[in-house]
């Protein structure tokens, strides 16, 4: 059993991974989550029949004014 340094768990020394035959500080996963974080994330792909969609929604009623809402406050 190990303590992780980074999350203070007591683990089976299978969970740190070797490096130079000498077992990690820090388990595989906060050194995973390390990594995730330090990555950016990839680009959203923008379809066009969504934004279709989008735009036909919100332009179902027409303009909308936000006069009635402070009326009715």
């Amino acid at each position: 059993m190990k303590t992780c340094t980074s999350c203070i768990a007591r683990l089976p020394e299978r969970f740190f991974p070797m490096v130079n035959g000498r077992r990690q500080a820090r388990c595989g996963a906060c050194l995973n989550t390390a990594r995730r974080l330090r990555d950016p994330l990839p680009a959203l792909q923008c379809s066009p029949l969504q934004v279709r969609l989008n735009n036909t929604f919100n332009l179902w009623h027409g303009p909308v004014s936000r006069a009635p809402l402070r009326i009715a406050a």
